[in-house]
Parts: structure tokens; sequence; C-alpha cells
């Protein structure tokens, strides 16, 4: 007796909620199965069953499924043998999920297969497989159905069906895994399964899209092979810009022949496009040859093609070709356009012929072809790397009247350039255009960018007012930005807007770190405000900061300038118990002071102490001895500090190298200086940049003005980029020497390697100036430092007032006197001085007297250098009175 199991299709098909739509003439849906057919199909099942014979009672089961046109009947068949009694086993089972999947029920063939097949432990053959297959594939679920897939391909049995393989490829397809998508298509080619045409072409596309060129050729050859017919032109042409850009050019010309040879007409773009890909790989005589080709084929060029050969060649730098093929195409009545002049425009900028550029630019508009974006951004981006911003900056302006838009990067780039270059008026005038043209907030690297180039320029009123905006807009303001204004305000001496900014930084939250606590104890001792640094010394102490090395060489280095060596000794000697190591920086200006005292013989203590401790003497230093030890001692002195360098820097026995006091002349120190150089070298860049430094500076102090540049060149092959120390040396001797053609070339250099004059540079240059009363050239300098920075000091200003003097132009003095102030400058002993000479040299004696008076008002204790001075004007001034 056969068991009966019913079967309840609403648990293993949910029923699902179908869209409303309009009526049709024509019924959309297959009519569902006659109640005649049924009934003949119950009663025939009934009638097997009755005989029983199961076996073919299933059968007609599974006809009927597979006859069924909508899912009702197929699930009536299924409750109907549930009801019978009859198990629905492998056959009913692969022909119920096929006929789900078939009718667009791929959610109720997956719960039939999980719920029916798999939780009784039947185990699924191929044909089941395929079904599901299909299924998951449907449902999205592709990762699940190349397991199934795998298990089926694996096995020895293997029936894979046309649509469980397309289904796969399909949904590796949606997905762009087209190399994926190659692995199952040679593993279903091996399997001998036949695949539609549209497979193979958009596996070819994509593959070819995505790089694979090689895996593209593989499926082009599969297919001529599987179907036996001739590619399509689209196949051809897919494939062929594929071996283009892959730059696989043999290939290509392979295709390019093929598609000759079959008939197909090879148009323009396909001739350019192999032109391009020759270009790009610099063969400009094989494209030419294609050019020809075409020309010979009856193939007209167009633009297209004459900017891709213009572009080929320009690649290579040659643009005289470019031209004549310039010229080439205006002949034939072929008008260049925005594309051909942006490609000459780029690389007459790549090799720094911006006149060239310029020029192609300006020739557009007559051309009625309208400058973009495009063709401004190489030209700003030469100046750039050229370091020319405020021509950059002209042409921006030129680009923001006309209304073109430009990139963010532009703005970053020129306000980066201007701040560091000191144009800090034109970075803001980019900043508001930016926020104006944009409607962008500025991000926080342009509100910083900004801040850093006001703060350096000492223009705080703006600084502040950037700090405001950007803490209205929500940025956070860092510690480096507080000590960045504190610093900007100590320099001008405003400690108490420096003092504003810590009380306001410690508001905010934002603790002081040791810089900060360095920056207000330096704009204090300026100011010589000691009992102030001291109080922030002892609260720093208190906030468990600890004093580091700058700390203590920033209190070393005021209380020489003071004289107070006792104090700046003290700090020293107190560094090692707090395990700080001093520096050659902690102990140049306690030399220096000692100088100052006449204190030699403790000079010569203090330096035996230093380099015995193992300190590395460095060029400064060296300045400080060389300017007072009596003249003629250059060499001796650099052998001196290069031995040091040799031993402590780079543990070169110091046993093994000469003693100077055994070498009699100079050329014998030159050697010795030299063999040591080379040593230095060999072992460590850096410092051999130092010794290098030093040696031009002796050699120039000395006169030896050709050994000096010779060392210098030396030191540059080495691969250093000289200190700034030793372009001062070398332009000091050269103006002495009248050399000022190979002064500019040293400035050319300094820009090349990105190296900045500083005060002591200007200061060599308007020394010089002013000793030739060349004060043309020294005003161009003080007018250039006011516009570029640095801002020139005291003793700038004291040589072009002395130089004034000299040439009896005492109103002019007197206005650059009074310029100083003006320019934020408080005149010290020095200033005053050499305006009381002035006078005194002009006959002002009167002049001379109330300007000295005005000093001591001003709390400038003078000097007895001073003193004697007054005591001469005093003298002179008598005199001129008797005699009146």
């Amino acid at each position: 007796m056969i068991k009966r199991r019913p079967f309840h299709h609403s648990i293993y098909f949910k029923s699902k909620k179908r869209p409303i739509t309009s009526t049709c003439a024509v019924p959309l849906d297959p009519q569902p199965t006659s109640n005649d057919h049924t009934s003949l199909f119950q009663s025939r099942v009934h009638d097997l069953l009755r005989r029983g014979l199961l076996s073919s009672a299933q059968q007609a089961i599974q006809r009927f499924i597979a006859s069924s046109p909508t899912v009702p009947d197929a699930v009536f068949a299924i409750e109907f043998a549930a009801a019978s009694g009859v198990d629905l086993g492998l056959g009913i089972s692969c022909e119920i999920l096929r006929k789900l999947v078939d009718l667009g029920e791929p959610l109720s063939a997956h719960d039939f297969y999980h719920d029916h097949l798999i939780a009784r432990g039947i185990e699924p053959d191929s044909n089941i497989v395929n079904s599901m297959v299909i299924c998951l594939a449907k449902l999205g679920k592709l990762d699940d159905a190349v397991k199934l897939f795998d298990r089926l391909i694996g096995s020895e049995d293997c029936v894979l069906s046309n649509a469980a393989c397309t289904m796969i490829l399909e949904g590796f397809y949606e997905q762009d895994k087209f190399l994926e998508a190659f692995d199952y298509f040679v593993r279903i080619s091996d399997a001998n399964v036949k695949l539609g045409m549209w497979i193979y072409n958009v596996l070819i596309n994509g593959l070819c899209h995505q790089g694979y060129v090689g895996e593209a050729i593989q499926v082009f050859d599969i297919r001529c092979k599987n179907t036996g017919l001739p590619p399509t032109l689209h196949v051809f042409k897919t494939l062929f810009f594929g071996l283009c850009k892959k730059g696989w050019l043999v290939e290509a010309e392979l295709v390019f022949e093929e598609m000759e040879v079959q008939g197909f007409f090879v148009d323009k773009v396909m001739y350019t496009s192999l032109m391009n890909a020759h270009g790009k790989n610099k063969k400009m005589k094989m494209a030419m040859r294609v050019y020809f080709r075409m020309l010979k084929k009856g193939c007209d060029p167009d633009i297209c093609t004459y900017n891709t050969l213009i572009h080929g060649f320009l690649k290579m730098g040659l643009f005289d070709k470019a031209w004549v093929l310039w010229n080439l195409m205006s002949d034939l009545g072929i008008q260049p356009n925005e594309v051909t002049y942006n490609l000459m425009i780029c690389y007459y900028c790549k090799q720094g012929k911006l006149d060239c550029a310029t020029m192609l630019l300006n020739s557009m508009v007559p051309c009625n072809l309208a400058p973009c974006v495009r063709f401004y951004t190489p030209i700003i981006a030469a100046l750039y790397k050229q370091d020319k911003f405020l021509e950059a900056f002209d042409y921006f302006v030129r680009i923001s009247d006309a209304n073109v838009k430009l990139g963010m990067w532009i703005y970053n780039v020129l306000i980066n350039g201007l701040c560091h270059q000191g144009y800090v008026g034109e970075a803001i005038q980019v900043f508001d255009i930016m926020c104006k043209n944009t409607g962008l907030p500025p991000a926080l690297h342009m509100f910083k960018t900004l801040f850093f180039g006001l703060c350096k320029k000492g223009w705080l009123v703006e600084a502040e007012l950037v700090f405001e905006e950007m803490e209205v807009q929500g940025f956070f303001v860092d510690k480096v930005m507080y000590t960045s204004l504190m610093n900007a305000h100590g320099k001008n001496k405003k400690m108490k807007m420096a003092m504003r900014v810590y009380f306001r930084m410690l508001k905010k939250g934002c603790d002081p770190n040791i810089c900060t606590y360095n920056t207000l104890i330096h704009g204090f001792l300026k100011m010589g405000l000691f009992d102030k640094a001291w109080v922030l010394w002892n609260l720093m102490s208190d906030l468990g900061i600890q004093p580091n090395e700058v700390t203590y060489n920033i209190m070393i280095c005021y209380y020489c300038k003071q004289g107070k060596l006792d104090c700046a000794t003290m700090l020293l000697n107190s560094m090692v118990p707090c395990n700080l190591a001093p520096c050659v920086r902690s102990y140049t200006p306690i030399i220096a002071a000692l100088y100052k005292q006449n204190r030699c013989l403790e000079v010569d203590e203090m330096c035996e102490r230093m380099l015995e401790s193992g300190i590395i003497p460095d060029h400064v230093l060296f300045f400080v001895l060389m300017k007072n030890e009596p003249k003629g001692l250059e060499l001796q002195l650099c052998l001196l500090m290069l031995q040091a360098i040799a031993k402590n820097g780079c543990g070169l026995d110091h046993s093994s190298l000469s003693n100077f006091d055994k070498i009699n002349s100079s050329a014998g120190l030159e050697q010795e200086i030299e063999l040591i150089l080379r040593e230095i070298t060999r072992i460590d860049l850096n410092l051999c940049n130092v010794a290098g430094s030093i040696y031009v500076s002796a050699l120039c102090e000395g006169g030896k003005t050709e050994a000096a540049l010779a060392c210098f060149k030396n030191v540059a092959s080495a691969g250093c980029i000289p200190l700034l120390f030793t372009f001062n040396s070398l332009i000091k001797r050269l103006f002495q020497d009248g050399r000022f053609e190979d002064v500019k070339s040293l400035f050319e250099i300094m820009q090349n390697e990105g190296i900045v004059p500083n005060l002591e540079t200007y200061l060599i240059m308007v020394k010089e100036y002013c000793k030739q009363e060349d004060l043309a050239s020294a005003f161009g300098i003080l007018d250039q430092m006011k516009e570029m920075g640095p801002k020139p000091n005291v003793a700038i200003y004291a040589c072009i007032i002395a130089c004034l003097s000299k040439q009896r132009r005492i109103s002019e003095a007197e206005t650059v006197f009074h310029m100083m102030h003006r320019d934020g400058l408080d005149h010290d002993e020095v200033a005053y001085m050499t305006m009381i000479k002035a006078y005194t040299r002009n006959g002002r004696g009167d002049k001379a007297l109330n300007l000295f008076e005005k000093m001591i008002e001003n709390a400038i204790q003078p000097s007895s250098y001073s003193y004697t001075a007054l005591l001469k004007i005093k003298r002179l001034s008598i005199e001129a009175h008797a005699e009146n």
C-alpha cells in the first residue's frame, strides 16, 4: 500500500503580491491548463497507481509539470502527487525546480530545494544542480552559485547546461569580474558547452576594457574555433583598441591587417589610435608610416590625427617637426583647435619656454578660440616651478577677471608660494578671490599657510583676523599657531600682546609646550627683561615641563650679550646635572663674550674644554674665532677646526693627522686641510658641508678667491648643498674683488638650490655698495628687503646713514634715520652714534648734542666709546664757536 504524505504548497511557496496593471486585450500571462486536461491527468495517474505502476505515475506527473504554463498548475501537480502518496523523487523535483526557475520564481525554487531536498538528505543530480545554479544566479547569490557550479564541473559525470553556464558568466559580467569570468569561460569551453555569440562579445569587450588583452585574444581564438564564424567588425575594433591601449603594437598591426583581408573598412579613428600608441612609445617613425598608409588608402586625416602626431613629436622634444605638422594642417584647411594649442602650451611650459607658451596663448583669441583653465594651468605651474610667483599672480588675476573657473590646487599653490616668498598681500588677494569665486569655505591648510605667512611678514593685525576667522569656522587652533603668533609679537617687542595670546591659549584649553615657553622667554630676553624670563622658567618647571637645550642656549646667549658671563657660565655648568648635553651653540656666545672682555686665556680654556667633551665645532664658532684672532691665522684655525670635526664627528684618529705647528707654508696648510676634508667627505656629507664652509671662509678671509671657488665647487660636486654662510663668505670676497658678474652667478645658484638670503647676506651687500658709494644699489637692496623680507635691521640703516653723511647728504641721512622708527625699529646706540657722527661731520654740533641727550632720555646707556666721541664733538663745537 502506498503511504500518502500531504504536501502543503503554502509552506514552500509563499504567495507574492503582484503589481496592479491595466487591462490588456492580449493576456500577458499564459492561460492555466484546461479542466479537461487536468481531469484527464488525475484519472491517468489514479489508473497507473491502481495498476501498481508507480514509476509510470511519477513520469506522468513529471510530464504534467513540464507542460504546466503557470506556477499554480505545477503546484497543483505536486499537491496531487502528495495527496496520492507518490514520492516526488529526483525526476519530479528536478522538473519542479526547472519550472519554477523558468517561470520567474527563483525564491520559491530556492525554498523548495532546501526544504524538500537538502532537508530530506536527497543528493541532487547534475540536472538539479544546473537548475539551482540558474536559481542562485537570478537571486544575486553568485558566490553560492559558483560553489555549486564548481562541484558540478569538477565531477566525473559532469553534464553542464548551456543556461547554467550562461548565468554564471552573466553574473560575473554584472559585477565587472571579467578575469574570473575568463577562468570559468575556459573551463566551460573545455567541457564543449556551446555558448551564445553575445557571451564572447561581452567577455572580449570587458577584458580589453580592464587591460587583460592576452585573455581577450584567447577568447577571440576560442570563438573562431568553436563557432566557425568570422569575427564581426565590432569584435575586431574592440580587440584592436585594447591592444593599442596596452601597447601591444605588433598584435594590433596583425589585427589591422586581418581586418583589411576580411574586407572591413579601417576608419580614421583606428589609424589615429595606432599612431597614438606608437607615439606613446616614442616611435614616431612608425606613427608616420601609419599616417602615410592612411593617406595611401584614401582615408583623410582630421584634426584628431594631426593632434596625435603633434603630441608624439612634442613628447620627444621635437618642436620643429610639430610645427611642420601644424603648418601642413593649416595648408590643408584644417585649423588648429583648443587641443592643439593646449598641447603646444603644455610642452613649451615643461621645457621652461614660457615666452613661446605665452605667445601661443595670446594668439588664440584672434583665431576665435577662447582659452579656458586648461591653458592657464600649465603656465601657472611652470611659473611655480621657477619660483616666479608674482608673474603667476598676474596670470591668476587675468584668469579671474575673465571669469575662468580654476581648480582648488591652483589657489593652494599660489597662496603657498606667495606666502613662502613673502608676497603676503598678493596671497590675501588670491584667498579673497577664491572665497568669492568658489563659494566654498577655505580649508584648514589654506588658513594655516596664510596665517604663518602673515606672522613671518609681521602683519599681526591681519594674522589676528585670520586667527579669529578660523575659530568662527570651527577649526581647532593648535599650539603651533598660538606659538607662532607669540613669536611674531615677540619679534616686534610687543610682549604684552604675546602674553595675551598665551592667556587666550590657556582659556581655550590648549596646553602650552616647551616651544611656547621658549618663545616667550626669548621675547622677554630680547627686551632685557630677565626677571620675567625667570618667572616663566619657574612656571614651566612647576607645570612639570623641564627646560631643554634651547631654553638654556637662549638664556646663555642673552646673558652673554649683557656681558653677564658669570650667569651664562653658571647655566652652562648646570646643564650636565640636568641630563642635558651642551652643544657648540652653548659655548659660542660665551667665547664671543670672553673675547669682547679681552679674556683671551679663558677663551683658550673654554675651547679646550669644549673640544675635549667631544663637541663638534661649526662655522659660526670658526667665524667668532677668526674675527678675534690676529689676521693671517685663518688657515691654522681652519685646520684646528677640521681636526676637531674629524675626531669628534668622524672618529678619525687625531694622531694620524699632522700638527699645524710643523707646517710652515700656506701651501702645506692647504694641502693638509684638503686631505682631512676628503676624509670627512668620505664618511659624512653633512660634516663635509660644515668643514667645507669653514675652509671656504678661511680662504676668502685670506684673499684666496680662486681657491675658495674651487673648494665651493668640490663641496657641491660631492653632493652637498653649500651652507648660506659659504655663500655669504664668497659674496663678500667677490664684492671686494670687484667681480660683480660672479656675484650674480652665485645668486642664481642660491635661487636654484632654494637658499634664501638672510640679514647677513644683505648687510654684506649694503656695506660693499656703501664702500663704493653706490647708494642707488644700497637703497635698491633696502627696498627689496622691505618688499620680500627679511626686515632690515639697524646695521643696514646705519651703513646707509654713514654713506649719506660721507657724501654730505645730511637731510637724506635724517630721513633714513626717522624711516627706521617708522619701519618699527627702535634706535639703538649704534644708530644714534652713526647719526651723531653725521651731524658732527657736517658741522651740526648742536643737533649732535641734542640727539645724544635724546639717546640718554630713551634709557640707552652710552658706552665709553660713545662718551669719547661726544667729547670730540664738544671740542669741535667749541672750536667752531670761537672761530665765529
